[in-house]
């Protein structure tokens, strides 16, 4: 950013903000001189009026503004050695750049700020931005907070634009309030990225920032669309979308896959929830094969989330059927093809126990004719074609098959093969049909 950023010669007419109560502002006004001989004394300003203040050099002391209206504030080339604080204040088109340094707290607290321009300002205790309203532009560039940063209830009436921002700790920006949206842009989240219970009307992007930690969307309000697919993700990133107002995210499954914080923590009913967010979202982008991905995982969560105790063995039998024919069998309908895989195992698999018991069997024709029954060639060939013959006709015309206690694994496989053909059809007809 170029050092002719910040000028006294700004042509934009002053914005006279009335009080709290509606009324006009009738602070006392203060010359800039009296201020910084306010700030040089180590006391705070309160309940003035200054124009074209200029903070630069280095204050050893803590500097605090209360209730005041700044108009044009300039503060560059700065280093505060304690707090730098705006507590209930009027901010008229601050700028902070070349740079700033805060080696103490930074607050806004209930501050309302008119198009705010903040360029390498760096804050190594916490920073407090709740309840700040922002009105006109609220530009945030090459800044970094080293602890903690909180955006509770603030409220954007514009834009708010961050790029190339260090949160090296957690962000809270909880509950914030942007009536125009959020743009985030090269910036890195070592910690968790909290915008819970958030609310853009507009977009919301975060275009190659760099998360570390959690990134929880959870209870956020977010009317247009979400971009999340050019982010960077560190080996513990994490997602969260509990109750998100949100139908279009856009996010990839491989981004989620493996990154869902409640299905790491064993909180299945509500990954559950989450899975049919995504999966609403991509039906409503027609993405179909993401679709398929969130609508499997939604359906493999409330199988987990179901309760099954060996006190009511019923309840273990229920979940591993549903694994082993809904979830091996076709994927909860999304994947034909671990249809057919699983027919090719049954069938082997009957095949290998047929040929093992070929006695049991009457074998009018030997596939080998040269060849005793009992001989490898032929016991491989009669297995196949019994197991395919029974999982593919069932048993109504070869009942008379086999023998005695042979029979129980014919009508099993029997039965196997009918489900396996319904999930089967559904399957492919849930791809084709849609």
């Amino acid at each position: 950013m170029s050092d002719d950023v910040a000028t006294t010669d700004d042509p934009t007419p002053e914005v006279h903000a009335p009080g709290r109560n509606g009324h006009a502002d009738t602070r006392p006004e203060m010359s800039p001189a009296d201020v910084l001989a306010l700030v040089a004394a180590g006391k705070p300003v309160e309940n003035v009026r200054v124009r074209r203040l200029k903070l630069r050099g280095e204050f050893p002391a803590a500097v605090a503004f209360k209730n005041c209206a700044l108009v044009q504030l300039e503060v560059g080339a700065a280093t505060f050695k304690s707090n730098l604080s705006f507590v209930g204040c009027s901010l008229d088109r601050p700028v902070f750049g070349k740079p700033v340094t805060v080696e103490g707290t930074f607050g806004l607290n209930g501050s309302t700020v008119n198009k705010a321009m903040f360029f390498q300002l760096t804050v190594h205790g916490k920073a407090f931005f709740s309840g700040a309203e922002f009105r006109g532009k609220a530009m945030f560039e090459k800044c970094e907070f080293r602890q903690k940063v909180s955006w509770w209830e603030a409220r954007l009436e514009c834009w708010g634009e961050f790029k190339a921002c260090g949160f090296l700790q957690e962000a809270d920006f909880r509950s914030v309030h942007a009536d125009q949206g959020l743009i985030f842009a090269g910036c890195t989240f070592a910690g968790d990225f909290l915008l819970r219970g958030a609310t853009a009307c507009k977009k919301l992007q975060l275009d190659g920032c760099r998360f570390e930690r959690l990134l929880d969307v959870s209870k956020a309000k977010l009317h247009d669309f979400a971009y999340l697919e050019a982010i960077e993700q560190g080996p513990e990133m994490r997602f969260a979308f509990g109750n998100a107002v949100a139908e279009r995210l856009l996010v990839r499954p491989e981004q989620v896959e493996g990154r869902l914080a409640s299905e790491l923590a064993g909180q299945h009913e509500h990954a559950m929830h989450e899975y049919g967010l995504l999966k609403k979202c991509y039906q409503g982008q027609h993405r179909f094969n993401a679709e398929d991905w969130a609508f499997y995982r939604f359906k493999v969560n409330q199988r987990l989330a179901t309760r099954a105790t060996w006190d009511r063995p019923w309840t273990k039998v229920r979940r591993f059927c549903d694994w082993l024919f809904l979830d091996v069998g076709c994927g909860y309908g999304t994947n034909p093809a671990r249809a057919v895989r699983m027919a090719v195992v049954i069938i082997l698999g009957f095949a290998l126990l047929y040929g093992v018991g070929v006695e049991e069997f009457h074998a009018e024709k030997k596939p080998f004719p040269d060849a005793e029954v009992t001989d490898p060639s032929n016991r491989v060939m009669i297995g196949l074609i019994t197991s395919v013959s029974v999982f593919t006709s069932g048993m109504g015309g070869i009942r008379e098959i086999a023998k005695g206690w042979m029979n129980v694994p014919v009508m099993v496989e029997s039965v196997l093969g009918t489900l396996l053909f319904g999930l089967f059809i559904v399957a492919f007809s849930r791809k084709v049909i849609r």
